[in-house]
């Protein structure tokens, strides 16, 4: 799968969690007509604007199939609830269905809000880091892919950015120079397990584009400014990727960070490691 056949249809609005109902906001402040935000500047990213809150609303999804039939009570009543907590299940189960299939698969269901309206709801896969979670639970190595890629698509703000994403995995594909080119600043690293009896996520920044990530409203890894590195929802903020990571490669990722038990790599490892990098 080539990285050009990442583009994403990812507006943030996708159900009622945002007061901005049909426009997103742009890093600059910008509204924009939520239909435009699938025309991607570049054919070589994806957007992101994921919000922390939504990040521990999985539930036990990954115990079974990613298909309605297969879900559990629980999972399904959760994607199907008229509450702010089914907005947020909704919020993440779109972005675990983009992260997770492939082009060509998708989930499809419908819920009814509290005004008896009947909403259609239509997730496409995108990257495809764990394809096989549309016909079996969602084995570890594709819980770290999946939430790897969920912290690297999270904002604060709940807005789209575009970022470059970069990994060991098949799906996030090979680097093309113009990707380089139009991608040259590196935000940071994220890595977890949202799916663990004892969820976490975490991500580290480099120190030298912290302010170019502030610029674009991306502040997950690098922290607050003036406010120290606080945390974003779940995520644990580690500091500089050189304290947590091993160094970047050819491809431009950090093959592998520090697991939960340990202060630095040279403690245990993991290698479920998505690297972003901002225009």
């Amino acid at each position: 799968m080539s990285r050009k056949s990442m583009v994403a249809f990812f507006p943030f609005v996708v159900v009622t969690v945002m007061p901005l109902v049909g426009c997103v906001v742009q890093p600059g402040g910008e509204k924009v007509d939520a239909e435009a935000v699938g025309q991607a500047q570049f054919e070589i990213n994806i957007l992101n604007g994921l919000r922390p809150e939504a990040l521990l609303a999985g539930g036990d999804l990954a115990k079974g199939p990613l298909s309605l039939d297969a879900m559990s009570s629980s999972a399904r009543a959760a994607i199907e609830a008229p509450t702010a907590e089914g907005n947020r299940a909704r919020l993440f189960l779109k972005y675990a269905v983009g992260c997770a299939l492939g082009p060509g698969q998708g989930l499809s269901f419908t819920w009814t809000d509290g005004l008896g309206r009947v909403h259609q709801e239509d997730y496409e896969g995108e990257v495809g880091l764990a394809p096989a979670w549309q016909e079996a639970p969602l084995d570890e190595a594709g819980q770290q892919w999946v939430s790897a890629c969920l912290g690297a698509r999270t904002n604060r703000y709940g807005r789209v950015v575009d970022i470059s994403m970069r990994g060991s995995a098949e799906g996030l594909g090979a680097v093309d120079d113009a990707e380089r080119k139009e991608f040259p600043y590196e935000e940071g690293a994220f890595w977890g397990n949202l799916f663990a009896p004892e969820p976490y996520l975490r991500s580290c920044h480099d120190p030298a584009n912290v302010d170019r990530a502030r610029d674009v409203a991306r502040d997950c890894a690098a922290g607050l400014a003036g406010e120290g590195d606080q945390d974003c929802g779940i995520m644990e903020i580690m500091g500089p990727c050189a304290t947590q990571c091993e160094e970047l490669g050819a491809d431009l990722y950090h093959p592998g960070c520090a697991a939960p038990q340990s202060g630095v790599p040279s403690g245990g490892k993991t290698e479920y490691v998505i690297t972003v990098f901002l225009p």
